[in-house]
């Protein structure tokens, strides 16, 4: 896909996608949050200069997969001139990708300041947080990419996660609701909002929001593809352990055992679910978000053990 954004801050690459694929630092990526992360871009409305030539040989780098040398250019980019918007948004991504979220938090949170409207650095800023576990600060930056960006479903589903961590289900429920719609509106679809929709409402009791969020899964589940699976299990057509038979690499293994995990949380068998969270938190892929609900609810329920 070849775009021209005249009010956008990317060097246009030959394949958009590989470069968007960047902006999305845990593995779980399908074509309709890339498509949620299009719509960003789009809407982004602070005008931006040209990027500098060290800038566009950073992209076609990145494009070609060398991520190390392509953040190399983005530096030496920034060390001449410290606020290239292009080059701060390429660096943040690399950094996310690699995981050095401190990194990335840093360089998202100065592009906000400058750009105070920028829905995808707001975003980027709140996934950093949302992995170093800093909840609160994950939560208002989602707030403001979906104010600034109240049709990307992405930005709601964010939101949804950071409100599951932080036990706010009744919200965390909204926030998933609104993402399916968002979704559905641009017609796409994604079962983990509905998926994050099923477990808040039963944690927050409301057992027929719950079933209907279940059903419209189970009716609009990708066919021979993950999570399908996972939604088979939660309405009961399979058990965990066939669940697991479906698992093909360690982000699905760290996805199968926290839904494991939080069904029989929802159970009221305690003992069982914390065994499969507290095996997520040691050895889940760190990449996903339900790696760090995993370590959320381990840590609400330490705490809920300790008041009398």
């Amino acid at each position: 896909m070849k775009l021209i954004y005249r009010t956008m801050v990317f060097v246009i690459i030959k394949n958009l996608k590989v470069f968007l694929l960047l902006t999305l630092f845990l593995c779980r990526v399908s074509l309709l949050e890339l498509s949620a992360q299009e719509t960003a871009i789009n809407h982004i409305s602070d005008p931006i200069p040209l990027q500098s030539p060290l800038v566009a040989q950073a992209y076609k780098l990145l494009e070609l997969g060398d991520s190390a040398e392509a953040l190399n250019h983005f530096q030496q980019a920034l060390t001449a001139n410290g606020e290239d918007l292009s080059a701060l948004l390429g660096q943040a991504m690399i950094l996310a990708d690699l995981e050095r979220h401190a990194e990335a938090y840093a360089t998202y949170d100065s592009i906000v300041v400058n750009y105070p409207r920028h829905a995808f650095a707001w975003n980027g800023r709140g996934l950093a947080a949302f992995n170093m576990e800093d909840f609160d600060t994950a939560l208002n930056s989602f707030k403001q990419a979906t104010a600034e960006q109240p049709i990307n479903g992405f930005f709601y589903e964010s939101l949804a996660w950071v409100q599951m961590c932080r036990g706010a289900f009744s919200e965390a429920a909204e926030a998933a609701k609104i993402a399916t719609l968002m979704y559905n509106k641009r017609g796409e679809n994604s079962a983990y909002p509905l998926l994050i929709a099923y477990f808040a409402y039963l944690e927050a009791e409301d057992q027929s929001n719950a079933q209907a969020s279940l059903n419209y899964a189970l009716r609009n589940k990708p066919l021979n593809a993950w999570p399908s699976p996972v939604i088979d299990y939660l309405a009961g057509s399979i058990v965990a352990s066939e669940l697991i038979g479906y698992v093909k690499d360690s982000a699905q293994e760290t996805e199968a055992h926290t839904y494991i995990g939080l069904k029989l949380r929802t159970q009221g068998d305690e003992n069982a679910a914390k065994k499969h969270l507290e095996w997520v938190a040691r050895n889940g892929d760190r990449r996903v978000f339900e790696y760090t609900l995993a370590r959320a609810l381990n840590l609400q329920d330490s705490l809920a053990l300790l008041i009398p």
